[in-house]
Parts: C-alpha cells; sequence; structure tokens
C-alpha cells in the first residue's frame, strides 16, 4: 500500500501535473494557470468557491498546490492559511502571493494532520487534493476537527460515475484514443487497466494514489465524521486536453460539466450542536 512519504515524494517532484505553463513559479506559469482555472477547470463554479464572501473570516486552504485558492480567497479579503505537503508547492504558492500582493501564511503541513488548532476555521477549503492522501477519511477528521462550529467547507473530490462502469468506461476509452485525447502525465486511454486505475492516472502513471468513488459513497464518509452536506454539485471536464481541432462550444461544455464532471464538489457545514 502507499504511504504519505510515496504522496509526499511524487508531488514534490509533479507540483501540477498535466499544466502546461513552463517554469514554475514564474509570472508566465502563474498566468498560465489563470487561465487554464478560469477558462477550464473552475469556468462554472464561481458561485460555489464565493471568493469575495469571506472577507474577514478565517480560511483554510488544505492542499493549496501552487496557489490560486489561496491567491483568490486572500485577494477577496479573507485571513487565508494554507498548507500543502510538499515543499515544493509552499514556495512556487509563497511566489504566487508574492506576485499578487496579497498576504497568507503557507506551510508544510499534511491533511491528516492538519497543524492548526480545534474549532478554528471559518471556512475549510480543499480543491482536488483528498482522494490522493491515503487515509481520506482521517483528512476528512482532520477538515471537521478544525472547522468552528458553524463553520463551512468546500470539498471537490474524484467521482465515478455512469462513465466508469465497465461496460461505458470501455467505449469511453476508445472513443479518447480515437479522439486522440491524451493527459500529458499518462496516456491512461491506452494504459490503464480498469476504471480505478483510469482515475488514478488522472494525475500521471506513475500517481500513488488516486481515489474516485461514487458521489453517495463520497457522501457517506463525510456524513460519517460529522458534516452536514448542504450542497453538491458536478464539474471538471478538462477540455484542454482535447485535441485542437475538436470544437467546443459553451453550451456544450457546460452540459459536459454538469452531467460528465469528473468532480464532485461538496459544500459542508460543521454542525453547532453535533448530533
Amino acid at each position: 500500500m502507499p504511504t504519505i512519504d510515496d504522496v509526499r515524494r511524487y508531488w514534490n517532484d509533479h507540483p501540477l501535473l498535466g499544466f502546461e505553463g513552463g517554469e514554475p513559479g514564474t509570472p508566465h506559469y502563474f498566468a498560465c494557470l489563470e487561465e487554464a482555472k478560469q477558462r477550464d477547470a473552475e469556468r462554472f463554479t464561481a458561485a460555489f468557491w464565493d471568493f469575495t464572501g469571506y472577507a474577514g473570516k478565517r480560511v483554510l486552504d488544505v492542499g493549496c498546490g501552487p496557489g490560486w485558492y489561496t491567491v483568490r480567497y486572500a485577494m477577496g479579503g479573507a485571513e487565508v492559511q494554507a498548507i500543502d505537503l510538499t515543499p515544493t508547492a509552499v514556495a512556487i504558492a509563497e511566489k504566487y502571493l508574492r506576485l499578487r500582493g496579497v498576504p497568507a501564511r503557507v506551510q508544510v503541513g499534511d491533511a491528516e494532520a492538519i497543524p492548526h488548532p480545534d474549532n478554528h476555521f471559518d471556512l475549510v477549503a480543499s480543491s482536488g487534493v483528498l482522494h490522493h492522501t491515503p487515509d481520506h477519511v482521517q483528512a476528512f477528521r482532520e477538515c471537521h476537527r478544525v472547522l468552528a462550529p458553524g463553520g463551512e467547507a468546500k470539498i471537490t473530490l474524484y467521482r465515478k460515475g455512469i462513465l466508469h462502469h465497465p461496460l461505458p468506461w470501455r467505449l469511453t476509452t476508445r472513443i479518447l484514443r480515437a479522439l486522440g485525447v491524451k493527459h500529458p502525465g499518462a496516456d491512461l486511454a491506452r494504459t490503464a487497466t480498469s476504471p480505478d486505475d483510469f482515475i488514478r492516472q488522472y494525475d500521471g502513471a506513475d500517481n500513488p494514489v488516486g481515489t474516485g468513488l461514487p458521489d453517495a459513497e463520497w457522501r457517506r464518509l463525510l456524513e460519517g465524521v460529522g458534516f452536514t452536506v448542504e450542497g453538491v454539485e458536478r464539474h471538471f471536464v478538462p477540455v484542454r486536453f482535447f485535441p485542437a481541432w475538436l470544437p467546443m462550444p459553451d453550451r456544450l461544455h457546460r452540459l459536459l460539466d454538469h452531467f460528465f464532471g469528473t468532480l464532485v464538489y461538496f459544500r459542508l457545514r460543521k454542525p453547532v450542536f453535533p448530533a
């Protein structure tokens, strides 16, 4: 079984796999990151993240990566702290904050043992991260622990949807091969041996941990650590990996994002009075 050290080594060497933006930490890199987020990965999620709605609130970004969410909440006036498992990501996020001229504290930290006190934050945000930790339930517990009673959590996770059932999955991989769709880190439509392996390879052929579960199963696990689920959305069809000759009209992208998004977005609440 992969360990947290295996995960740390992999992501320290691949701080944002699949993103083509030149040398990490340069202004060009951050400009490309913003373009990819705003026009692809987070194109339809502005209301979900509500970056300007937490001014003066204490926000924790768990698994901040290069810092896009950290920077956005800081630009919205929140008092932001962020952690990431790897020193590489922390260094990149700090450069991003300096470039945009906004304050936040970023430190190395493990989502399974968050280095912050109980009942402290008004919002805990974690985007596309906790499915990469070996014990994601422990990470959910930690997010719940550091959240103040009545506080919110926004957590996104890889989902196993209808296209990952065995027959649709085989058809989907054939279509992806025919279209020439290829993730920069893995030719997953050709090399994946199962739907679970396909999801793991979203983040590279050698990615040690990448878990996808049905939405209902993620919900059960989140509720099991004490969260109340207030909303569920589906997003993220990465059209930037499709060939340039294949058109993707706005309406079609929105429909694919809603029905076949690879991530499930949970809006969660820590009850003031536990059940």
